[in-house]
């Protein structure tokens, strides 16, 4: 049986970062406008997930689940992510989680310092 899902822990908004350094300067990353906002529900990052984690050379400070939907085809690995608390982090993976109901993906967040 599949487990239902609740998106209750907050509002997750995405945006690809935007450079708005002069030609030929310093990048000088800032954020835009949110091309996505999605309620997520926070999950743990267990032993296994981490140790796999590791073994990529990946860190993961965050994961989150939200509901499956074409526009979250558009999160990539060049996204940020700005979550209700106002914390900042760069998307890392997403995965398909299949034992869910409404069907699910889960992101796999790294903090950034990103301004």
């Amino acid at each position: 049986m599949k487990k239902h899902q609740t998106y209750n822990d907050g509002v997750a908004r995405f945006y690809t970062p935007i450079n708005d350094a002069e030609n030929g300067e310093r990048p000088d990353m800032v954020l835009g406008n949110p091309f996505l906002s999605l309620r997520y529900q926070n999950r743990t990052v267990g032993l296994r997930r981490m140790a796999a984690i590791k073994e990529l050379g990946q860190k993961v400070d965050n994961l989150i689940r939200v509901q499956a939907s074409d526009a979250v085809r558009k999160v990539s690995t060049q996204t940020v992510c700005v979550t209700s608390d106002g914390a900042r982090f760069d998307v890392k993976r997403l995965q398909d989680v299949t034992d869910a109901t409404p069907r699910s993906v889960d992101i796999y967040l790294e903090r950034t310092e990103l301004p």
